[in-house]
């Protein structure tokens, strides 16, 4: 059995570690913690050269860490001291300010919309752009990320809190947005897909499954009802709505796959799964998970470009690191959390699961379904009860029931997504994307109904002190533990058998 490659664990910990304490503490604490990384790392290289074999390795490492730890902090201090120098922090009354959109629309107050965006300018004045949220009549406008606006409005100070430590502030529209910039072709292509995909299920399905088909394929929820979304949630499958790797995987593996089986060459293979990537991300626009997915599968199609197998933990470690280091305001944010412990217990735990379950005599397929859902949850369920004090009880069963038909309904969907953008509304590209809607109708039903019967109940989501994740962690952690001893216990017997 080989030993896991664990040599950017420590990097990676550090520089999620570092990007949090940067974001909570005081700049001055900060600086004194980039300064002591820089001191440590450059006393560890000069240790290096002096210690033995197994003392370099050490020093390597712990410069390694020390040096991510300090590009981590400086990075969030300089994001941190360009938002507190902003003209905009000091701004009194209702200027005119220039916006560019920043991402996707949240709808959380009637009739009213919440936009991130950077402020460019304020009263006719360049300034470097900052992060902040616009409050405006929903009605107003449709935004894309990339767009451009002029408005007049109420400046506010931002929330007081973590995650808030990057944005400027808060502005409330007292006008009309004047838009003075269009958003980048591709974006708007995007737009032009995201937008078709919801008009044609609403043509095609029921009210609740034109909602979720969307939220499926592109993470576009603006559609989903309150009930759906409830039941999702304690049902434990929010995160088919939170797009995420599994879904980068289905879409870019379905392209790659299709690429190799026409004999291309790696090269070839590599440029257009880069291609995919990039598309996909523009597409369903870049969450935290999706983020990390990613760079992880980045780094995946640059190791094949060099004929070597990626390695999982390396590349997870890789991908945490990048996306810290290029959006430190991931370091707090709960969905950044949950994919990652999510795939690392994927990598460290599926295998051991299904291997014990296959030598027990569970066939092959639902072995790996149930060492998936079951390696996922590991990590996750802490972790959710940490963050919502809740547990979701029906959560392996509704995955188990909901992982089979997923797959076939985000490529119908993201088919259907393509497709139904080419040509005019009702066009040939239209009706075929009208055809694989239907087709994807069935599994999208079936999730609504797994969603309804196992998240509808009022005793499938229990209140848990927080507290007691340790407990649980411990137990959860303890129960693998033990199941991987018991099937090395039995390799080992069937194979001196």
């Amino acid at each position: 059995m080989k030993t896991a490659d664990l040599r950017l664990a420590a990097p990676a910990a550090g520089c999620w570690a570092a990007a949090a304490v940067a974001l909570a503490a005081p700049v001055g604490v900060s600086a004194g913690i980039a300064a002591g990384c820089v001191v440590g790392g450059l006393a560890a290289i000069g240790w290096s050269r002096s210690a033995g074999e197994f003392g370099r390795s050490v020093a390597v490492t712990a410069a390694a860490v020390c040096g991510v730890t300090a590009a981590s902090t400086i990075v969030v201090l300089l994001r941190i001291i360009a938002v507190d120098e902003a003209p905009i922090v000091a701004v009194d009354g209702k200027p005119v300010v220039e916006v560019t959109v920043a991402g996707d629309p949240s709808f959380s107050i009637p009739g009213m919309m919440s936009l991130p965006v950077e402020v460019e300018a304020v009263r006719g004045a360049r300034q470097r752009p900052v992060a902040a949220t616009l409050l405006a009549r929903s009605s107003m406008v449709d935004p894309l990320p990339g767009e451009r606006y002029r408005v007049r409005a109420r400046v506010r100070p931002p929330r007081e809190g973590v995650a808030d430590r990057l944005v400027a502030a808060r502005l409330s529209a007292v006008g009309e947005l004047e838009k003075i910039g269009e958003a980048p072709w591709w974006q708007t292509v995007a737009g032009r897909v995201r937008e078709r995909l919801r008009d044609v299920a609403a043509r095609a399905l029921g009210e609740r499954p034109a909602g979720l088909l969307p939220g499926l394929v592109l993470g576009d929820v603006s559609g989903l009802d309150q009930r759906t979304s409830d039941n999702f949630r304690s049902a434990g499958l929010t995160h088919l709505v939170a797009v995420s790797g599994s879904n980068l995987v289905l879409v870019c593996g379905t392209v790659i796959l299709a690429v190799r089986m026409t004999g291309a060459s790696a090269r070839t293979v590599v440029a257009v799964g880069a291609v995919a990537i990039v598309g996909f991300v523009i597409l369903v626009r870049p969450s935290d998970s999706v983020l990390r997915a990613a760079v992880m599968g980045s780094v995946g199609l640059v190791a094949g470009l060099g004929s070597r197998r990626s390695q999982a933990l390396p590349a997870l470690g890789t991908a945490v690191i990048v996306v810290i280091l290029l959006w430190p305001q991931m370091a707090v944010a709960p969905g950044f959390a949950l994919s990652v412990v999510a795939t690392l217990g994927l990598v460290l735990w599926s295998v051991p699961i299904r291997r014990a379950l296959v030598i027990r005599g569970m066939p092959e397929a639902p072995a790996m379904l149930l060492s998936m859902t079951l390696a996922a949850q590991i990590l996750t369920t802490p972790l959710l009860i940490v963050l919502t004090d809740t547990a979701n009880v029906l959560a392996v069963p509704a995955n188990l029931l909901a992982i089979p038909v997923v797959g076939m309904a985000g490529l119908l969907g993201t088919a259907a997504a393509v497709v139904g953008a080419l040509g005019s509304r009702y066009g040939p590209g239209g009706v075929l994307a009208e055809f694989l809607i239907r087709a994807a109708g069935p599994p999208t039903r079936w999730l609504i109904a797994v969603a309804d019967r196992l998240g509808g109940p009022t005793w499938s989501s229990i209140e848990v002190p927080g507290w007691m994740t340790v407990f649980v962690l411990g137990g959860l952690i303890a129960a693998v533990l033990w199941w991987r001893n018991r099937t090395r216990s039995a390799g080992r017997r069937l194979h001196r058998g």
